[in-house]
């Protein structure tokens, strides 16, 4: 039976993967360019040019090419590596329609231990780690954002549960702002910031707190974390 590898990608600094990981040639990547450099990284003697990839983000063409990609790996019992962007597959990238089709044809499904900014960020927030939702982004449009964040705010006070959501770089900031004008002052607010790097910042208090200090994450990789006692 062969096997579909979960493979963790780094958030900040690179780390060694397991020996065996070496002996794939066939691996499905959300960016091509960082995963052969990855790779690369971790084992200097793998022929790169010797491996396929499918290099698959959220289009149609990419999905309807995973089926066959694994077939052929299938056919010729191979095994395959899936690796995210960043972090680990199938948690906030598009992954988890590669194991759902190796699940499909008959693949054992092994994820390996890795970051997961998700995770990290809630450890790190001192917020309920028991019940938690994860929301992707939030919309763009102004009342569609509000409406989405008090939202949250309110099930997150009605369920005692810790809400998680990302932005892109460059809006981190006005989200920010979004979040402090539309949240009670009571609620708690985390900003966990550059997870694992070496300017990593994380900031965990009361919304009423946040008004009171300037913070710049523009362009820094951040997640957000809401909870409402």
């Amino acid at each position: 039976m062969p096997t579909l590898h979960l493979i963790p990608s780094p958030i900040a600094e690179p780390f060694k993967l397991p020996e065996d990981i070496a002996s794939l040639r066939y691996f499905v990547v959300e960016n091509l360019r960082e995963a052969r450099r990855f790779l690369k990284w971790n084992f200097r003697d793998l022929d790169i040019d010797a491996c396929q990839f499918l290099e698959i983000n959220k289009n149609d063409l990419d999905k309807a090419a995973v089926q066959p990609f694994l077939q052929k790996a299938m056919n010729a019992k191979a095994d395959v590596g899936l690796l995210s962007d960043a972090g680990v597959p199938c948690v906030a990238d598009p992954g988890s329609l590669i194991a759902e089709r190796a699940h499909n044809l008959g693949f054992r499904v092994k994820p390996l231990v890795g970051p997961s900014s998700l995770l990290l960020a809630l450890m790190a927030s001192g917020f309920n780690g028991q019940s938690f939702a994860f929301h992707g982004y939030l919309p763009i449009k102004d009342q569609d954002q509000i409406r989405i964040i008090r939202g949250l705010e309110q099930e997150s006070g009605q369920r005692n549960m810790t809400q998680i959501f990302i932005e892109t770089p460059y809006r981190n900031n006005k989200l920010l702002e979004r979040l402090i004008e539309t949240l009670h002052p009571n609620t708690r607010l985390c900003v966990a910031c550059d997870l694992q790097a070496e300017k990593e910042e994380i900031v965990s208090k009361a919304v009423r707190d946040w008004k009171n200090e300037k913070h710049d994450f523009h362009k820094r990789p951040a997640v957000f974390l809401v909870y409402a006692r």
